[in-house]
């Protein structure tokens, strides 16, 4: 494919979205690929890690630690990470910001009473992904 980037991800309905090499504000550029496959589309916004939600929508982290959900636009989630998951069942999975022994915690978005909460899990990463059941797949230092 086209292109260079720091960071893909890939939505279990095939959407494509990458974290470009051109630095901006919150880190690099975001793009998504168009549905031909032929060309990468410049979206608003900066950031240094990315996945894909079974919706097709993307999910970044910025260079601040600030975790965003695209719909459309850009809406900022509650909490604060250094790498996101998303398994093609919507099971989001993020490393935290609070150091551990082999990187940082370990969490899992939960709804409770309608309210997205993030779960401490058990062990430390420094970089995370989740597979089609939505079990986290962690790399630690």
């Amino acid at each position: 494919m086209p292109g260079k980037a720091h960071d893909i991800g890939v939505g279990n309905d095939g959407s494509v979205w990458v974290i470009g090499t051109n630095r901006e504000g919150g880190g690099y550029g975001i793009y998504r690929m168009n549905k031909e496959r032929t060309k990468w589309s410049k979206v608003a916004g900066s950031a240094v890690r990315i996945d894909v939600g079974p919706d097709g929508n993307a999910w970044v982290v910025n260079k601040g630690d600030k975790i965003f959900r695209y719909q459309g636009g850009w809406k900022v989630q509650k909490g604060a990470a250094k790498d996101i998951g998303i398994g093609a069942n919507g099971a989001v999975w993020v490393i935290g910001t609070n150091r551990e022994g082999g990187g940082f915690g370990i969490y899992r978005r939960a709804i409770v009473a309608a309210e997205a909460k993030w779960q401490r899990m058990g062990g430390a990463g420094s970089e995370i992904d989740a597979d089609g059941s939505g079990l986290p797949w962690t790399v630690n230092s």
